[in-house]
């Protein structure tokens, strides 16, 4: 156990961001679909004295054109797609002295828009400041701008997330080990979710979720990920929390492995001894990434 506690210890990264996690190109998928709507928002590009009537103009002849405005300014993605599908309305505070205290707004398109209702986007238009960016800001294309909100914002909303950077450095290595193997990979999915696998799993593990889930031939394996930095992190509980866990899958015929990686490691050494100890299949990224991972995913589904 010494050799392994050592070896761990001497293995640790400095962060856990890799590439994928500055930058996701995945939110760009589908855009295509808006290829009409979005390249007839360019006919507002620069438009200075006649800028509401072009904007009127556009939502009479293209109705559907509505349905990128949430493209255009800050909503998270699952928001986005609740506006544009109609299942939520946009709401705002209205800060205007004569406005209502509460407006709502509708990005589901209609056939067609009356006067009053074109009035109303654009006043949402004005009051939002896409008006000023159509006018002052965009140069050439909505698309471009379009794209840079999509891996801009949402890349950085999704960052956001709690332990979401470690679980994007470490999901290459589980995707391509499992490719290899022709396992199934379910990521952030409730332990519920196995009964689809023919697994009967019991009510005290069913609705948590778990971070990796490997399942192939009746046999299964959750993974877990984490990063401490050196800068107040407390794994004690979290080593705890996962040897309990393991207890409980194992109830379930679930195997449970922990990659877990950062430099608090090497102040808290009791808890990695003990995690080490306690928990089946326990390592670090390099550790995971050099074929300790691999031989463990062989283990469990070639065996």
């Amino acid at each position: 156990m010494s050799n392994t506690l050592e070896i761990f210890k001497n293995n640790l990264l400095e962060t856990n961001r890799g590439f994928n996690f500055y930058v996701d190109w995945k939110n760009i998928l589908g855009l295509e679909k808006y290829d009409i709507e979005l390249h007839a928002l360019d006919s507002l590009i620069g438009k200075k004295d006649d800028f509401d009537s072009t904007f009127k103009d556009l939502l009479a002849k293209i109705p559907t054109v509505v349905t990128v405005f949430p493209y255009l300014f800050a909503l998270s993605k699952k928001e986005r797609e609740s506006v544009i599908s109609g299942k939520t309305e946009l709401k705002v505070v209205g800060v205007e002295l004569d406005s209502e205290d509460l407006q709502k707004f509708s990005f589901k398109p209609q056939k067609q828009y009356t006067e009053s209702q074109i009035n109303e986007y654009l006043t949402f238009f004005d009051q939002m400041g896409l008006k000023n960016l159509f006018q002052n800001l965009i140069e050439k294309s909505t698309v471009d701008y379009v794209v840079g909100v999509l891996v801009g914002l949402d890349s950085n909303g999704r960052k956001n997330r709690g332990g979401s950077a470690f679980e994007l450095a470490c999901e290459p290595i589980i995707t391509e080990i499992c490719t290899k193997y022709g396992i199934k990979v379910l990521s952030q999915k409730k332990f519920e979710t196995l009964n689809e696998y023919g697994f009967t799993i019991n009510e005290d593990i069913a609705k948590r979720k778990a971070d990796f889930i490997l399942v192939k031939n009746n046999k299964c394996i959750n993974i877990e990920v984490n990063f401490f930095d050196d800068t107040g992190s407390k794994p004690e509980e979290i080593i705890d929390s996962y040897i309990n866990r393991q207890a409980d899958l194992k109830k379930n015929n679930i195997l449970f492995a922990l990659i877990t990686d950062g430099q608090c490691w090497k102040k808290a050494t009791n808890q990695l001894h003990k995690g080490i100890k306690y928990i089946s299949y326990l390592m670090n990224y390099k550790m995971a990434k050099n074929e300790r991972l691999e031989k463990i995913i062989k283990e469990v589904f070639e065996n």
